[in-house]
């Protein structure tokens, strides 16, 4: 008589669903990286995000492979210069080299918009301790170059089986014992194995995923430079020194590295920073202070971004200070 073993899946936890906004852009650094902090033992985490559809989340990249799942509203999830459009019970897969982001669509922009976000690091897979055939669960990540197609449709199922997985895995977590942890991985496997099947058909080159890092690498001079030097002035031509390139090169490989123009990314970053900043000090202290001369031009700009100005921003923070305390 043959045993059939299977994986108890637990009761699926109350969903915490955190303001997308406020945790994710101050974790964003000059290199435009997103942290997470992982159980070293186990390097695996769920959230559970909702999204303000009045504003503009900053293009970041991470450490860590992403999958998304829309549960709720329509967005633009936008890989580099590609916009993938989603509906609700769409799922989108991004690996470490891709900065991103993900804002409503014009008709979606009154509507409620949630997603819930599984993040893993790769080594669990292709680590020291992983098994040999272990790094083919990482194909669809390790093949993700200009032409992937990187959304899968919720007509396929494959997003619903998905996103049961992702709650069996949230509602382990923290694992507390080497029993779940087991868990935990058997059902991140389900998952991947299921994106494996799915992007079988696809046969990207395996080395897109190095060349890319090897792309990032070449940037990082200038990361480290803006992360200590964005309050001050940094031209076009200065940038392109930091990392040995001529400007008309220069100005070609960051739009293809990371999706946006020198400008662009240096404005996001600044005013990320400006999010940061003591609301106690006056605008044009905070403006100064992230590296714009005009306070005006610091206006337009952010309100480009978040999408309200500086002062209803610092009245909706001093508002929420206050129904909180």
């Amino acid at each position: 008589m043959h045993r059939i073993y299977s994986i108890r899946m637990a009761a699926p936890a109350r969903i915490h669903w955190e303001d997308a906004f406020r945790t994710v852009i101050p974790q964003i650094n000059a290199d435009g990286i997103l942290t997470q902090h992982f159980d070293a033992q186990l390097p695996v985490q769920v959230r559970f995000f909702h999204y303000d559809p009045s504003n503009n989340y900053r293009m970041c990249r991470h450490r860590y492979f992403e999958i998304f799942h829309l549960s709720e509203g329509e967005a633009v999830f936008r890989i580099g210069e590609q916009k993938n459009v989603m509906r609700a019970g769409d799922l989108i897969i991004v690996n470490s080299t891709h900065f991103h982001n993900v804002e409503a669509t014009a008709k979606g922009a009154g509507q409620a918009m949630r997603g819930v976000l599984l993040y893993f690091m790769p080594e669990i897979f292709r680590g020291a301790a992983a098994a040999r055939d272990d790094v083919e669960y990482l194909q669809p990540f390790l093949q993700q170059d200009a032409t992937f197609p990187h959304v899968v449709r919720a007509e396929t199922k494959i997003p619903e089986r998905i996103y049961d997985l992702m709650r069996a895995i949230a509602s382990e977590l923290p694992a507390a014992g080497a029993r779940t942890r087991l868990e935990v991985k058997t059902h991140l496997r389900m998952i991947l194995l299921h994106l494996l099947n799915h992007f079988a058909a696809y046969r990207g080159a395996a080395e897109s995923f190095e060349r890319k890092h090897r792309s990032l690498e070449r940037l990082d001079p200038l990361f480290r430079y803006l992360d200590d030097h964005y309050a001050e002035q940094v031209t076009l031509e200065q940038a392109a020194g930091l990392v040995g390139m001529s400007k008309s090169h220069f100005i070609h490989f960051m739009k293809n590295v990371t999706g946006m123009s020198f400008v662009a990314y240096l404005n996001q970053f600044r005013v990320s920073r400006a999010l940061l900043a003591g609301t106690s000090k006056s605008l044009a202290e905070i403006s100064h202070e992230v590296g714009f001369c005009d306070q005006s031009y610091f206006g337009q700009v952010f309100r480009k971004l978040v999408k309200v100005t500086p002062k209803e921003y610092r009245a909706r923070l001093d508002a929420e200070h206050e129904r909180r305390h």
